[in-house]
C-alpha cells in the first residue's frame, strides 16, 4: 500500500505567500543530535499531526510542473482547486507551508481544535520516527544544506513563489522523467514494516502502466474517479512441476434435504400386495429400498411358488400401480427376495459433484477410477477402466450416453496430469466431445475424420506392439508392474496411460470396414496389459454391427434406455434396458453382475470451468497431427504394400478419365478383390474420389499431377 495511515482532513491556514522559485532543487542536512531534536519540536510534515514530524521529500523538483500536482500520487484526500484552495485557506499552496512550535496551538484552534488533540499522539509519533541519520548515509550523493541555511531560504522561497505560478504537467509523466533523471533518489517515510520505497512502487507501476486501487487508501467520504486496471491473462507455463489438479469446488451439488419416507412408498407397498394376492400369488413386500430415481420393493414368496408368477403379472403391477415403467428382478443377486423396481413419484437430480468429492474418490490411488452415479441405495458408485478392462456404452437419444462420456472424461483429468493420461478422442458426429480440445492430454486433436480415424487407430495398434518390446526389454509383465519395480532403471521410460473413445462406434464400424474393425478386435485383445484401453459408444448396438468378437473383450457395459429388447440384449446379454426410464438411468454391467444407477449430471458450464483451468496452465503438445499422421502411413505402410500394378492401373485409369472396376479386371486380368485393392490405393492416394454406390468413380488428377505422386513415392 501506498499509505497505511489516514491522515486529517484540516488544513493549515497559511501565513504567507509563495513567490516563483528559481532554486536549484536541495535536500538539508542534519548535522548534530541537536538539529535533530530541534527539527523534531518546529516541524510537523504537511499532512498533519498524524504524520511522523521529519522532513521528507519525495523526488527531485527538476523541470516544470505545477508543485501541488505533482504530489497528487501521494495523497490520501482530493486534492482542491486553486480557487478552493485560495477561498478556504486563503493561498493556492495551502498543502506545503511549515508551522513552527509556537503557531501550531493558534493555527488549530482556529480550525476549532485544542492544543491537545494536536499533542494527543505525541509518544506514538516519537515511538514511530525513523533514524534520519541511517537516511543521509544511505543517500550522501545528493546535494545537501545544514538546516539553518534551509529554514532561511525556505522562507524566501515562500515570499518569492506566489509571483508566478508554474505550469501543470501530467504527474505520472514527471515522475517517470525525474526517475530518469536521478541516480539515488531519496525515500520516503513509511511505516516500520515497509521495506520498499514509495518512490520505487510508483515507478515500478508506472512502468508496468498498472496501478491497483486496493494499493491507495481512499477516504470514504470522498467520490474518486472509477480506476480500471488493465486485465493482464495468465499465459500458459507448460510446466508440469507446477501442475494444479482441477479442484472439486467448480462442480456442482444438490443441497441436503429432509429424508423423510414419502406417503406414496406405503400406497404402492399396498397394491403390490394387494396384486399379488389377487393373481393368487403367496407373496409380500417385506422391505423396499428408495433411490434417487427409483424404489426397489423387496418380494419374498412363500414355499414352492416359481419366480415367474412374478414375472407373468408385470403388466398387471405396472398397470396398478400407474407406472411409467416396471422393472423386475428375480431373484436380486445375493438376496433370496424378487426386486420390483418402480419409478419414483418425485425425481431427485444427482449432481456429478455429489460423487467425485467423496473420500471413496480422492483417496483413491486408482488413477482410471471412473465416478458414475448413485446406485438404488443412494450411494455412490465408482469404477475402474484398469479393471474394466474396455466398455461398451449403448443408449438412445437423451438417455444420458453422452453426459457419461463426459462424466468417464473429467473423471480421469480431474485425477491425472498430462504426462500420466492421454487421451484419443474420436467424434465422427463433431459436437460431443469439442468441449474437450485443446486439452493437454490429448494424443491428437479431436478426429471427426473416418479416414483420419482409421489411421489413428492403426497407430494405437503400432504404439501397443512398441510398448509391449519395451515391457520384454525390462520383463516386466504389465504397466503396473514395469512402474513399480524398474522405475529407478537409467533407461526407464514413461508410458502414460492411454485411453481411447470412441463415439457412435457403429457409424464407423459401417464407414471404415473391416479395418476398424480389425484395429478394435486387436486393441480390445492384447491392450490392457500395456496400459491402453478403449470405450465405445453408440446409438444403435445392433449385433451385425457390434460383433461377437469384439464384444467378448469388453466384458463392462453402461447400458442407458434403448428402444427393444432386442438391443438390451445385444449391449447387456439381457433384457432390462428398454424399460429404463432415460436421462441417466442406467444398467451397468461388471462380468455379468447388473446394477441400477443413475448416472450422475455434469452440464456444460461444468465442463468448461475443468477445461478452462487446465487449458491456463498447460498448451496441448500433440504426439502427432492430423496431416502427418496421413503422410505417415502413406509412406510406411501403403507404399511398401502396394500392389505391383498399381502405377499401371493409375495411368490406365487416368488415360480413360473414370475408374470402373469391371474394365479393371477385364484389362488387366485380375480377380475382383485385387482389383478392388489396387482402387483403394488410388483413393488414399487422391487419383481417384471415394466409392459412389454403382457409379465409376472420378479421376481427380491429370498426368502431371500423376507423376509428381509417383516421384513422391520413390
Amino acid at each position: 500500500m501506498f499509505f497505511k495511515k489516514k491522515f486529517n482532513n484540516e488544513r493549515i491556514v497559511p501565513k504567507t505567500t509563495r513567490s516563483k522559485d528559481n532554486r536549484p532543487f536541495y535536500i538539508p542536512q542534519i548535522t548534530s543530535v541537536e538539529d535533530k531534536k530541534r527539527l523534531r519540536q518546529d516541524f510537523i510534515t504537511p499532512a498533519g499531526t498524524s504524520g511522523k514530524n521529519v522532513i521528507s521529500v519525495s523526488s527531485d523538483r527538476k523541470g516544470t510542473g505545477d508543485i501541488d500536482k505533482k504530489y497528487d500520487a501521494f495523497r490520501t484526500n482530493k486534492r482542491l482547486t486553486k480557487e478552493e484552495a485560495k477561498k478556504r485557506f486563503g493561498h493556492s499552496y495551502y498543502e506545503f507551508i511549515s508551522v513552527n512550535k509556537k503557531t501550531l496551538p493558534k493555527v488549530y484552534t482556529e480550525e476549532g481544535l485544542s492544543y491537545d488533540d494536536v499533542t494527543l499522539n505525541k509518544k506514538v509519533q516519537e515511538e514511530d520516527m525513523i533514524n534520519t541519520e541511517e537516511i543521509i548515509n544511505d543517500h550522501k550523493n545528493i546535494h545537501s544544506v545544514p538546516v539553518d541555511e534551509f529554514f532561511e531560504s525556505e522562507k524566501k522561497h515562500q515570499e518569492d513563489l506566489s509571483a508566478n505560478e508554474v505550469e501543470e504537467d501530467d504527474v505520472l509523466k514527471d515522475l517517470m522523467m525525474n526517475q530518469e533523471e536521478k541516480k539515488d533518489p531519496m525515500p520516503l517515510q513509511f511505516e516500520e514494516d515497509e521495506e520498499e520505497s514509495l518512490d520505487d512502487i510508483l515507478f515500478e507501476k508506472a512502468e508496468n502502466k498498472t496501478m491497483d486501487v486496493e494499493d491507495i487508501q481512499f477516504d470514504e467520504d470522498i467520490d474518486y474517479e472509477e480506476y480500471q486496471p488493465e486485465q493482464v491473462p495468465d499465459l500458459p507455463k507448460n510446466d508440469m512441476a507446477d501442475y494444479q489438479l482441477p479442484p472439486l469446488t467448480l462442480f456442482k451439488k444438490t443441497k441436503e434435504t429432509e429424508k423423510e419416507e414419502p406417503a406414496w412408498v406405503k400406497e404402492n407397498t399396498e397394491v403390490i400386495n394387494e396384486t399379488m394376492f389377487a393373481f393368487g400369488v403367496d407373496g409380500k413386500v417385506t422391505n423396499h429400498t428408495m433411490g434417487p430415481t427409483v424404489t426397489r420393493y423387496e418380494v419374498s414368496l412363500g414355499s414352492g411358488v416359481p419366480t415367474k408368477k412374478i414375472t407373468g403379472i408385470s403388466d398387471n403391477l405396472q398397470m396398478n400401480l400407474s407406472a411409467v415403467s416396471l422393472r423386475i428382478e428375480a431373484p436380486i443377486p445375493g438376496k433370496n427376495t424378487i426386486g420390483i423396481e418402480v419409478p419414483n413419484k418425485t425425481r431427485k437430480p444427482v449432481f456429478f459433484g455429489d460423487v467425485i468429492d467423496h473420500p471413496k474418490f480422492t483417496q483413491s490411488k486408482d488413477p482410471l477410477l471412473l465416478a458414475v452415479g448413485l446406485d438404488i441405495d443412494a450411494l455412490p458408485v465408482y469404477t475402474s477402466i484398469e479393471s474394466m478392462p474396455h466398455g461398451l456404452v449403448a443408449g438412445s437419444t437423451q438417455s444420458g450416453k453422452s453426459v457419461s462420456i463426459a462424466a468417464t472424461i473429467v473423471s480421469l483429468i480431474a485425477r491425472n496430469k498430462p504426462d500420466e493420461l492421454k487421451l484419443l478422442l474420436i467424434d465422427p458426429k463433431k459436437v460431443d466431445l469439442q468441449q474437450f480440445s485443446d486439452l493437454p492430454h490429448l494424443i491428437t486433436p479431436i478426429i471427426d475424420d473416418t479416414k483420419i480415424a482409421i489411421e489413428s487407430l492403426k497407430w494405437m495398434v503400432g504404439e501397443m506392439e512398441r510398448r509391449y518390446d519395451v515391457l520384454k526389454k525390462f520383463k516386466a509383465i504389465n504397466v503396473s508392474d514395469y512402474y513399480q519395480r524398474r522405475f529407478n532403471d537409467p533407461n526407464f521410460e514413461k508410458m502414460p496411460r492411454i485411453v481411447v473413445i470412441v463415439e457412435e462406434a457403429s457409424d464407423l464400424l459401417l464407414s471404415g470396414g473391416n479395418e476398424i474393425e480389425e484395429s478394435i478386435l486387436k486393441l480390445t485383445q492384447k491392450s490392457r496389459a500395456v496400459g491402453i484401453h478403449i470405450i465405445l459408444a453408440t446409438q444403435r448396438p445392433s449385433a451385425d454391427i457390434l460383433k461377437g468378437t469384439i464384444k467378448a473383450n469388453i466384458s463392462t457395459r453402461f447400458a442407458f434406455r434403448v428402444p427393444s429388447s432386442t438391443d438390451s440384449s445385444v449391449v447387456l446379454d439381457k433384457t432390462g434396458a428398454e424399460k429404463l426410464l432415460g436421462k441417466g438411468d442406467m444398467l451397468l454391467s461388471e462380468n455379468g453382475l447388473v446394477r441400477r444407477i443413475q448416472g450422475a449430471y455434469l452440464s456444460p458450464e461444468e465442463i468448461e470451468k475443468i477445461t478452462d483451468f487446465i487449458k491456463q496452465q498447460m498448451e496441448p503438445d500433440y504426439i502427432f497431427t492430423h496431416q502427418k499422421l496421413s503422410m505417415e502411413m502413406k509412406t510406411q505402410t501403403d507404399i511398401e504394400e502396394i500392389d505391383e500394378l498399381f502405377k499401371d492401373v493409375a495411368n490406365y485409369v487416368v488415360d480413360e478419365g473414370k475408374c470402373s472396376l469391371n474394365k479393371i479386371t477385364q484389362e488387366f486380368g485380375i480377380g475382383f478383390n485385387r482389383a478392388n485393392n489396387i482402387v483403394n490405393t488410388l483413393e488414399k492416394f487422391g487419383i481417384v474420389s471415394a466409392n459412389a454406390g454403382t457409379k465409376p468413380r472420378e479421376v481427380l488428377v491429370d498426368y502431371d499431377q500423376l507423376s509428381q505422386i509417383f516421384e513422391g513415392m520413390n
